[in-house]
């Protein structure tokens, strides 16, 4: 006889919440069926993976199962960082960062960033620094699974996380890595140890925020002063050489030949210092013709 999950007050597909009591209730139903499907096991499974990740006596559900999280074909998962044309990705679009069903965000280290994303040393910084000892806890900023956990080139000890919004984070220079690849993780879960594998100077975490691959400016819309979420959604334009992010609601300048950083605060009424800050750079760089910098 198989059990009727639906004559419970929890069916296993319509749960909001799993605790340890109701996945032990959940498991003795199952059991006793003669007739258990491999969803249902499926389903145990993955609800077990989320308590053992947390301290809290409850978890909630997101309406995305984790473990079947996948952005790429089995070969190009195992890349560092695959190729997505960007023809493939549209011109501009909204992106949801928290709501009620996906995750909220989680700083992965709460320490003083001591390089931003841009032009350094004539190379592009893909990411920012953040400051940390060996040994310092490093967490997940959203939910998500594991897609590369191991030592990478220059990046050292590298986890990198695929999330449901399609965005990706990248983590180097850890001393210990504490997940492997497939895991599922939680917002605020450790996922390794701070330190300076690979090439680096010094202990600190290089932390990067992509879309199918393509980085971002995280700067644009996570304050690394206030540890939170600027922008609950943000607007992501596709400028053919690049991805940006900006707020939902935000003024748009397209630059002219011969605009400098200068001329374009002067003409919005803004110091050059905002007109940097809201584009998420600490320095002027060379601003190409059709290029969009938000001036407001």
């Amino acid at each position: 006889m198989k059990v009727d999950l639906k004559a419970f007050n929890f069916p296993i597909d319509s749960i909001k919440y799993i605790s340890k009591t109701k996945l032990v209730k959940l498991i003795d139903l199952i059991f006793d069926s003669d007739d258990i499907s491999s969803k249902e096991i499926d389903k145990l499974n993955y609800y077990s993976s989320l308590l053992q990740n947390t301290k809290a006596d409850s978890v909630r559900i997101s309406e995305f199962n984790l473990f079947e999280l996948s952005f790429y074909s089995p070969e190009d998962e195992k890349l560092l960082f695959p190729f997505t044309s960007t023809e493939e990705i549209p011109t501009s679009f909204n992106l949801v960062l928290e709501n009620e069903y996906l995750s909220h965000y989680h700083p992965p280290f709460k320490g003083v960033v001591t390089s931003n994303y841009g032009w350094r040393d004539g190379k592009m910084h893909n990411g920012i620094d953040i400051d940390l000892n060996k040994g310092d806890k490093v967490c997940a900023a959203f939910d998500g699974k594991v897609r590369i956990a191991k030592r990478q080139g220059g990046f050292g000890n590298l986890v990198i996380l695929m999330h449901p919004n399609g965005l990706e984070t990248v983590y180097a220079h850890l001393s210990k890595i504490k997940v492997k690849t497939g895991d599922v993780v939680l917002s605020g879960q450790t996922i390794g140890l701070g330190g300076s594998t690979g090439h680096s100077t010094g202990s600190h975490l290089h932390f990067e925020v992509r879309y199918l691959s393509h980085p971002m400016n995280p700067a644009t819309f996570i304050s690394f002063q206030a540890f939170k979420l600027c922008y609950h959604t943000i607007t992501i334009k596709n400028s053919k050489h690049k991805l940006t992010a900006y707020p939902s609601n935000c003024s748009l300048h397209t630059v002219s030949k011969g605009e400098s950083w200068s001329v374009i605060a002067q003409k919005y009424g803004i110091s050059t210092r905002q007109l940097l800050a809201y584009n998420g750079v600490s320095k002027r760089y060379y601003l190409r013709p059709g290029q969009q910098l938000r001036v407001q």
